[in-house]
Protein backbone atom coordinates (compact mmCIF):
# COMPACT_ATOMS: atom_id res chain seq x y z
CA UNK A 1 0.00 0.00 0.00
CA UNK A 2 3.06 2.34 0.67
CA UNK A 3 4.36 1.55 -2.65
CA UNK A 4 0.77 2.99 -4.35
CA UNK A 5 1.27 5.95 -2.39
CA UNK A 6 4.25 6.93 -3.20
CA UNK A 7 3.75 6.58 -7.12
CA UNK A 8 0.80 9.11 -6.32
CA UNK A 9 2.90 11.11 -4.96
CA UNK A 10 5.07 10.95 -7.53
CA UNK A 11 2.55 12.07 -10.09
CA UNK A 12 1.21 15.08 -7.86
CA UNK A 13 4.64 16.44 -7.26
CA UNK A 14 5.72 15.38 -11.22
CA UNK A 15 2.54 18.01 -11.93
CA UNK A 16 4.15 20.38 -9.68
CA UNK A 17 7.65 20.26 -11.15
CA UNK A 18 6.17 21.15 -14.20
CA UNK A 19 4.99 24.14 -13.11
CA UNK A 20 7.95 24.92 -11.07
CA UNK A 21 9.59 24.42 -13.90
CA UNK A 22 7.82 26.72 -16.35
CA UNK A 23 7.93 29.31 -13.77
CA UNK A 24 11.61 29.65 -13.46
CA UNK A 25 12.07 29.79 -16.80
CA UNK A 26 9.68 32.26 -17.82
CA UNK A 27 11.32 34.48 -14.36
CA UNK A 28 8.12 34.21 -12.68
CA UNK A 29 8.11 36.55 -9.09
CA UNK A 30 6.51 33.29 -7.46
CA UNK A 31 7.44 29.76 -8.40
CA UNK A 32 4.64 28.67 -6.09
CA UNK A 33 1.80 31.26 -5.81
CA UNK A 34 -0.72 31.84 -8.55
CA UNK A 35 -3.00 29.28 -10.64
CA UNK A 36 -1.82 26.67 -13.77
CA UNK A 37 -2.82 27.78 -17.23
CA UNK A 38 -2.26 26.41 -20.27
CA UNK A 39 1.24 27.75 -21.85
CA UNK A 40 -0.27 27.99 -25.14
CA UNK A 41 -3.33 30.23 -24.95
CA UNK A 42 -2.80 31.43 -21.31
CA UNK A 43 -6.37 29.97 -20.15
CA UNK A 44 -6.47 29.30 -16.82
CA UNK A 45 -7.10 25.47 -16.05
CA UNK A 46 -9.28 23.87 -13.72
CA UNK A 47 -9.23 21.02 -11.76
CA UNK A 48 -10.16 18.24 -14.86
CA UNK A 49 -7.60 19.82 -16.52
CA UNK A 50 -4.52 18.80 -13.40
CA UNK A 51 -5.02 15.33 -12.57
CA UNK A 52 -1.32 14.13 -13.52
CA UNK A 53 -1.25 11.57 -16.88
CA UNK A 54 -5.21 10.96 -16.57
CA UNK A 55 -5.94 14.88 -17.90
CA UNK A 56 -4.08 13.91 -20.49
CA UNK A 57 -5.50 11.11 -21.31
CA UNK A 58 -9.18 12.48 -21.26
CA UNK A 59 -8.05 15.36 -23.48
CA UNK A 60 -6.47 13.54 -25.86
CA UNK A 61 -3.27 15.25 -25.17
CA UNK A 62 -4.50 18.79 -26.39
CA UNK A 63 -5.34 22.09 -24.48
CA UNK A 64 -9.46 21.72 -23.33
CA UNK A 65 -9.66 25.32 -24.86
CA UNK A 66 -7.65 26.03 -27.71
CA UNK A 67 -6.96 22.81 -28.71
CA UNK A 68 -3.24 22.88 -29.55
CA UNK A 69 -1.45 19.72 -28.94
CA UNK A 70 0.48 19.87 -25.23
CA UNK A 71 3.92 18.58 -25.17
CA UNK A 72 4.49 14.80 -24.26
CA UNK A 73 7.25 15.95 -21.72
CA UNK A 74 4.50 17.17 -19.04
CA UNK A 75 3.03 13.56 -18.96
CA UNK A 76 6.74 12.03 -19.33
CA UNK A 77 7.79 14.13 -16.36
CA UNK A 78 5.10 12.81 -14.10
CA UNK A 79 5.40 9.19 -14.78
CA UNK A 80 9.35 9.89 -14.20
CA UNK A 81 8.69 11.81 -10.85
CA UNK A 82 6.29 8.63 -10.28
CA UNK A 83 8.94 5.73 -11.14
CA UNK A 84 12.02 7.32 -9.46
CA UNK A 85 9.83 7.87 -6.30
CA UNK A 86 9.05 3.98 -6.27
CA UNK A 87 12.54 3.00 -7.10
CA UNK A 88 14.28 5.57 -4.30
CA UNK A 89 11.60 4.22 -1.81
CA UNK A 90 12.30 0.18 -2.78
CA UNK A 91 15.62 1.33 -2.62
CA UNK A 92 16.14 2.60 0.94
CA UNK A 93 13.93 -0.25 2.39
CA UNK A 94 13.03 0.29 5.84
CA UNK A 95 15.19 3.39 7.14
CA UNK A 96 13.91 5.83 8.99
CA UNK A 97 11.35 8.86 7.76
CA UNK A 98 13.82 11.27 7.80
CA UNK A 99 16.13 9.17 5.14
CA UNK A 100 13.27 8.59 3.24
CA UNK A 101 12.25 12.18 2.83
CA UNK A 102 15.30 13.66 2.14
CA UNK A 103 15.91 11.07 -0.37
CA UNK A 104 13.29 11.59 -1.92
CA UNK A 105 13.48 15.28 -1.78
CA UNK A 106 16.91 14.46 -3.73
CA UNK A 107 14.79 12.60 -5.89
CA UNK A 108 12.85 15.30 -7.14
CA UNK A 109 15.74 17.49 -7.57
CA UNK A 110 17.31 15.32 -9.95
CA UNK A 111 14.26 15.11 -11.92
CA UNK A 112 13.55 18.75 -12.41
CA UNK A 113 17.60 19.11 -12.97
CA UNK A 114 17.56 16.77 -15.33
CA UNK A 115 14.15 17.74 -17.57
CA UNK A 116 15.42 21.61 -17.16
CA UNK A 117 18.54 20.95 -18.55
CA UNK A 118 17.44 18.89 -21.56
CA UNK A 119 14.98 21.78 -22.34
CA UNK A 120 16.80 24.95 -21.71
CA UNK A 121 20.50 23.99 -21.14
CA UNK A 122 21.35 25.57 -18.34
CA UNK A 123 20.75 24.81 -14.53
CA UNK A 124 18.86 27.31 -12.15
CA UNK A 125 20.15 28.41 -8.95
CA UNK A 126 17.25 28.58 -6.90
CA UNK A 127 17.00 24.58 -7.37
CA UNK A 128 20.47 23.30 -7.54
CA UNK A 129 22.17 26.13 -4.45
CA UNK A 130 19.55 24.99 -1.84
CA UNK A 131 19.58 21.21 -2.57
CA UNK A 132 23.34 21.60 -2.35
CA UNK A 133 22.97 23.64 0.92
CA UNK A 134 20.17 20.68 1.95
CA UNK A 135 22.63 17.65 1.04
CA UNK A 136 25.18 19.22 3.48
CA UNK A 137 23.50 19.72 6.25
CA UNK A 138 21.85 16.29 6.04
CA UNK A 139 25.24 14.31 5.50
CA UNK A 140 26.46 16.97 8.89
CA UNK A 141 23.76 16.53 10.89
CA UNK A 142 23.65 12.20 10.51
CA UNK A 143 27.16 11.62 10.50
CA UNK A 144 27.08 10.31 7.31
CA UNK A 145 31.39 10.86 6.41
CA UNK A 146 33.54 13.01 8.02
CA UNK A 147 34.08 16.30 6.92
CA UNK A 148 36.94 15.89 5.33
CA UNK A 149 35.48 13.39 3.50
CA UNK A 150 32.68 16.28 2.31
CA UNK A 151 35.00 18.95 1.90
CA UNK A 152 37.60 16.81 -0.41
CA UNK A 153 34.52 15.20 -2.03
CA UNK A 154 33.16 18.97 -3.27
CA UNK A 155 35.94 19.49 -3.90
CA UNK A 156 37.11 17.52 -6.69
CA UNK A 157 34.34 17.81 -9.55
CA UNK A 158 34.49 21.91 -8.08
CA UNK A 159 37.86 22.21 -9.04
CA UNK A 160 37.91 20.12 -11.97
CA UNK A 161 34.89 21.33 -13.54
CA UNK A 162 35.71 25.00 -12.79
CA UNK A 163 38.92 24.42 -14.79
CA UNK A 164 37.11 23.01 -17.70
CA UNK A 165 34.73 26.01 -18.02
CA UNK A 166 36.67 28.42 -17.47
CA UNK A 167 39.52 27.37 -19.07
CA UNK A 168 37.39 26.55 -22.22
CA UNK A 169 35.48 30.18 -21.48
CA UNK A 170 31.87 27.99 -21.21
CA UNK A 171 32.40 26.24 -24.48
CA UNK A 172 33.48 22.79 -22.87
CA UNK A 173 31.05 23.07 -19.67
CA UNK A 174 28.72 25.31 -18.72
CA UNK A 175 28.52 26.97 -14.98
CA UNK A 176 25.87 25.12 -13.60
CA UNK A 177 27.75 21.96 -14.14
CA UNK A 178 30.10 23.40 -11.21
CA UNK A 179 27.18 23.73 -9.16
CA UNK A 180 26.11 20.01 -9.69
CA UNK A 181 29.40 18.79 -9.16
CA UNK A 182 28.74 20.19 -5.64
CA UNK A 183 25.98 18.52 -5.13
CA UNK A 184 27.60 15.44 -6.22
CA UNK A 185 30.24 15.76 -3.86
CA UNK A 186 27.97 16.77 -0.97
CA UNK A 187 25.60 13.56 -2.01
CA UNK A 188 28.62 10.87 -2.57
CA UNK A 189 31.74 12.07 -0.38
CA UNK A 190 35.23 11.28 -0.94
CA UNK A 191 36.07 8.47 -2.65
CA UNK A 192 32.71 7.93 -4.20
CA UNK A 193 32.19 11.29 -5.91
CA UNK A 194 34.73 9.99 -8.50
CA UNK A 195 32.41 7.24 -9.06
CA UNK A 196 29.70 9.05 -9.56
CA UNK A 197 32.13 10.90 -12.20
CA UNK A 198 33.00 7.72 -14.02
CA UNK A 199 29.63 6.56 -14.59
CA UNK A 200 28.53 10.31 -15.23
CA UNK A 201 30.88 10.56 -18.32
CA UNK A 202 29.84 7.10 -19.30
CA UNK A 203 26.26 7.74 -19.44
CA UNK A 204 27.23 10.99 -21.56
CA UNK A 205 29.31 9.50 -23.67
CA UNK A 206 26.77 6.33 -24.32
CA UNK A 207 24.38 9.23 -25.06
CA UNK A 208 26.94 11.20 -27.19
CA UNK A 209 27.93 8.90 -29.28
CA UNK A 210 24.18 6.66 -29.80
CA UNK A 211 23.00 10.08 -31.14
CA UNK A 212 25.92 10.39 -33.34
CA UNK A 213 25.53 7.10 -34.87
CA UNK A 214 21.63 7.74 -35.87
CA UNK A 215 22.68 10.91 -36.62
CA UNK A 216 20.27 12.73 -33.62
CA UNK A 217 22.92 15.75 -33.63
CA UNK A 218 25.62 16.44 -35.05
CA UNK A 219 29.60 17.29 -33.38
CA UNK A 220 28.63 20.79 -32.52
CA UNK A 221 25.50 20.19 -31.28
CA UNK A 222 25.39 21.30 -27.37
CA UNK A 223 24.52 18.52 -25.38
CA UNK A 224 23.27 18.86 -21.74
CA UNK A 225 26.06 17.16 -19.24
CA UNK A 226 23.77 17.65 -15.45
CA UNK A 227 20.76 15.02 -16.10
CA UNK A 228 24.11 12.09 -16.87
CA UNK A 229 25.97 13.70 -13.88
CA UNK A 230 22.94 13.12 -11.39
CA UNK A 231 21.97 9.50 -13.09
CA UNK A 232 25.98 8.45 -12.27
CA UNK A 233 25.22 10.33 -9.01
CA UNK A 234 21.58 8.43 -8.51
CA UNK A 235 23.43 5.17 -9.81
CA UNK A 236 26.55 5.47 -6.96
CA UNK A 237 24.63 6.55 -4.31
CA UNK A 238 22.48 3.01 -4.22
CA UNK A 239 25.30 0.88 -5.94
CA UNK A 240 28.60 2.46 -6.41
CA UNK A 241 30.19 0.52 -3.30
CA UNK A 242 28.77 -2.82 -4.98
CA UNK A 243 29.94 -1.70 -8.08
CA UNK A 244 33.34 -0.71 -6.85
CA UNK A 245 32.98 -4.14 -4.89
CA UNK A 246 32.47 -6.31 -7.62
CA UNK A 247 35.29 -4.71 -9.89
CA UNK A 248 38.13 -5.33 -7.64
CA UNK A 249 37.13 -8.81 -6.93
CA UNK A 250 37.61 -9.46 -10.46
CA UNK A 251 41.42 -7.87 -10.24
Amino acid sequence: MIYVFIILVGLVLGSFASVLIHRLHIREKSIIRGRSFCPLCAKQLGVRDLVPVVSYLINKFKCRFCKQPIAFRYPLLELSMAGIFFLTTALIGSGDVTQHIFYLFIAFVFIVLTFYDFLFREIPDQISLPAIFIAILYVLLNDIYTPVNLIIGIAIPVLFFGVLHFGSRGRWLGGGDIRIGALMGALLGYPMVLTGLFFGYLFGSVYSLVGLAFKKFGRQTQIPFAPFLLLGTYVSMFWGQAIVDWYFALL
